[in-house]
């Protein structure tokens, strides 16, 4: 290694660490834990990959977070290039020449759509801890556990299509994750498809202008026996994309192929679907995960302490299952920022730490807050669009969710009556102020609406 050189293990651990504290943990465990160093260059690190898909996913989505991360770790600026996994040479090349034999050649969609197909390619994608044990039930999602653990048992017999949906952070990947695990191990025979909703319209779109959807279609319909795909939502309004999967969807069906789909909401509220499509969504079995409870939110935490060597004192998980209600992912983000603080600093992992640190993420999520957010996520709890509240509409399962989110703007931001007037079709402040002191009445009256707004407010992280 010349002057310049990088100690390649040494510093991508520390900047994976870095990494780890910065990432939720599914993004973290899908996209970076896979990164493997494997050689030195002057000023530049060298990364292998699994794939030529893999690869291009972390040049667009991750690649100036690992620049920072290094950046961190050693105070310069690194570089930083891809080879792809069992294309290193067997003779080390001299180091001018290092980038240009590991270079990752043009990305086609072709072999784009031959990693994703390949089952080892697939499996190098799902998340090891991903797993049923690994999952922790409660009354809030153990509908949706035993549904999958059925369809990873007899694939095709039954709920087929099984439609898991709910928040951010609430499992929903893990299940997806955990049901190739299964089938990996108990049936090997089978070709597991797992890809993401955006991938499959980037996938349709690129196949269709290079006139290869033949090949896509095949991929997808006759090399595959389970298809997983996460964040199905991806498709809506991409009509051409829909088509193709409609048709996709059919033929895996009528051959008794099980497909499991996940979103962030239920198969009637994703907007820009076809019908068709939509009800098919619908056919087998949706199973809805909500937020965790306290007690189980304690159990995620202790369990997650265990597993990573933290020592977490019960007291402070408490503490954090109080304050973070709606997110999983959120919730552990939460105790790797206060554990990683504990370590760097030298002192104890305690609830006043716990309390000092996470008041400033608790601060700059209000101040993230938007009406247009809150528009967005009350309609979702309603199960309507964000049409709908702003629309005329005066029926009262369209009128109280609009006065539901009049109120928490109202309370959470600093928007005035004429500002939220103007957010829902430009009703006048006299309009507004009566759809609030209205809504005052139902929730000193009906513990129903005082519930939802409670349960939107956790969902807001407030």
């Amino acid at each position: 290694m010349g002057d310049h050189g990088i100690a390649m293990p040494e510093t991508w651990s520390k900047a994976l660490e870095l990494l780890k504290a910065r990432l939720d943990p599914v993004q973290f465990e899908m996209w970076l834990s896979p990164i493997r160093p494997t050689a030195d260059g002057d000023g530049s690190m060298l990364l292998e990959v699994p794939d030529e898909f893999f690869a291009r996913w972390i040049r667009d989505n991750y690649l100036e977070l690992i620049k920072d991360a290094l950046w961190d770790t050693t105070r310069r600026s690194v570089g930083v290039e891809f080879a792809i996994r069992g294309q290193l040479p067997t003779d080390a090349p001299a180091k001018q020449d290092l980038a240009a034999a590991l270079a990752i050649p043009p990305v086609s969609s072709t072999n784009v759509l031959l990693a994703q197909g390949q089952q080892g390619q697939v499996s190098e994608r799902l998340v090891p801890r991903f797993t049923f044990q690994n999952f922790l039930v409660g009354s809030s999602n153990e509908v949706a556990h035993s549904a999958c653990e059925y369809v990873s048992g007899n694939p095709g017999a039954a709920y087929n299509p099984l439609f898991l949906h709910g928040g951010v952070g609430l499992g929903k990947t893990h299940l997806l994750h955990a049901i190739g695990q299964e089938l990996r191990r108990c049936c090997p025979h089978l070709r597991v498809l797992y890809t993401f909703g955006e991938s499959y319209v980037n996938e349709v779109m690129t196949a269709m202008k290079n006139g290869r959807l033949d090949a896509l279609r095949y991929q997808y319909r006759g090399q595959c026996d389970v298809l997983l795909m996460d964040d199905v939502h991806y498709l809506a309004g991409r009509e051409f994309a829909q088509e193709e999967f409609f048709h996709t969807f059919n033929e895996l069906y009528n051959a008794q192929k099980q497909i499991v789909f996940t979103s962030d909401q239920v198969p009637s509220s994703i907007p820009k679907v076809s019908e068709r499509l939509r009800s098919r969504f619908e056919w087998g079995l949706v199973a809805d995960i909500v937020p965790p409870d306290e007690d189980l939110r304690v159990r995620i935490l202790l369990r997650k302490a265990v597993r990573e060597g933290i020592d977490l004192p019960h007291d402070v998980a408490r503490f954090l299952a109080q304050r973070f209600t709606s997110s999983v992912r959120e919730l552990e983000g939460a105790l790797n920022r206060v554990a990683a603080h504990s370590l760097i600093r030298k002192v104890p992992l305690t609830a006043d730490l716990a309390r000092r640190l996470t008041e400033q993420i608790v601060s700059d999520r209000r101040g993230r807050l938007t009406p247009e957010l809150i528009v967005k996520v009350v309609s979702e709890y309603f199960q309507l669009l964000p049409a709908d509240l702003k629309s005329p509409r005066r029926h009262r399962a369209v009128s109280v969710p609009r006065q539901v989110a009049m109120y928490l703007i109202r309370r959470h931001t600093t928007a005035s009556l004429p500002a939220i007037g103007a957010v829902f079709g430009g009703r006048s402040h006299s309009t507004v102020l009566t759809a609030l002191a209205h809504l005052q009445g139902l929730l000193a009256k009906e513990p129903a609406t005082d519930r939802a707004v409670r349960d939107i407010e956790r969902q807001l992280g407030l």
